[in-house]
């Protein structure tokens, strides 16, 4: 992203999360049950805390965020943001996305 924003791109980040990480185990767990691919549990809950950790340390180079809550059984857009300026979030922001928009400096 740091060399993109140098050669004067502009970074679109679609970020899909979920606020409890014990969502995604019963989900790799159910795909196991139907012949699917397992993932360890400890890596799930590193990759979690990884991922917001990344977005929220690489946030100020990010031109348009749009941030979706994959709780449900369908994706939905809870927050947009294009250049700090807050175009659209649901009411009530889910509280692990709340975090991120505290990042934003809107």
């Amino acid at each position: 992203m740091r060399d993109a924003k140098a050669y004067g791109f502009e970074v679109t980040m679609f970020y899909v999360g979920l606020g409890d990480y014990r969502l995604n185990i019963e989900r790799v767990a159910a795909r196991v049950r139907n012949g699917g691919h397992n993932i360890p549990t400890e890596d799930i809950i590193r990759r979690h805390t990884t991922s917001i950790n990344n977005l929220l340390s690489h946030i100020h180079l990010i031109d348009h965020l749009v941030v979706i809550d994959n709780s449900q059984a369908t994706g939905e857009i809870v927050l947009q943001v294009e250049h700090r300026i807050l175009r659209y979030q649901v009411a009530p922001l889910p509280l692990w996305v709340q975090n991120i928009k505290e990042h934003l400096t809107i």
